[in-house]
């Protein structure tokens, strides 16, 4: 016996990714139209992060049939992509499935809040919000408030620091390794380093802005 997908199922896994590939260097669009003007393509493939069935790869025995056919048990992927999970178990591991589904939810929200579709910035823009969860935050708090500011200087707490321009500020004492994590953002080119002097002052780029407030 197979505890197989519903339909229901099926269809929710492919909306939250936006109906393309899970596997982050495929990310192919796997729904689109028919000739005819009612209809529609779809190829993409509802697969088991565990198997459905005894057997099947990554099988896992103390889970319910609920659980095995349940959403959090699925991946949507490419048809190559669904037969190339089953084909290496040591590689294709149910941490990486998981891992992998829940970046691909989180591409696709991004998509959906900024318009955003080119794979290469949504993935930098998932990586340092991954990295550094709680600037980010802090951050998209900051700019809902002043959304024209592009600035932002790093300090300790009790420095004086008078600019001339209002400027976003963060904290060393607020946030580890914050040094590190500005240096990430920009390597991955979302603000530059346009210090005046000892003090270490950013100028946001617009994908980044775009990110922290979203429409």
């Amino acid at each position: 016996m197979r505890d197989n997908f519903t339909a229901r199922t099926t269809a929710l896994l492919g909306k939250r990714v936006g109906y393309k590939c899970s596997i982050p260097h495929c990310r192919q669009t796997t729904s689109g139209p028919q000739e005819e003007p009612d209809g529609t393509v779809n190829i993409g493939v509802a697969a088991h992060i565990t198997a459905a069935s005894s057997g099947g790869p990554r099988y896992d025995p103390d889970l319910t049939a609920e659980q095995r056919k349940s959403a959090e048990n699925g991946i949507w992927l490419y048809p190559k992509c669904s037969k190339l999970i089953d084909s290496d178990l040591f590689l294709y591991t149910v941490k990486r499935l998981r891992s992998w589904k829940a970046e691909a939810e989180e591409l696709a929200r991004i998509e959906l809040e900024t318009g955003v579709e080119d794979a290469t910035t949504i993935n930098r823009l998932v990586r340092i919000e991954r990295l550094a969860p709680d600037l980010i935050k802090e951050m998209r708090a900051d700019m809902d408030s002043s959304p024209l500011l592009r600035e932002f200087v790093l300090l300790r707490r009790g420095w004086i620091y008078n600019p001339g321009a209002e400027n976003l500020r963060y904290y060393y004492e607020d946030h580890e390794n914050l040094d590190s994590l500005v240096q990430i953002m920009e390597n991955l080119e979302l603000v530059w380093d346009v210090s005046p002097g000892d003090i270490k002052k950013y100028r946001i780029s617009e994908e980044l802005a775009d990110f922290l407030t979203p429409d």
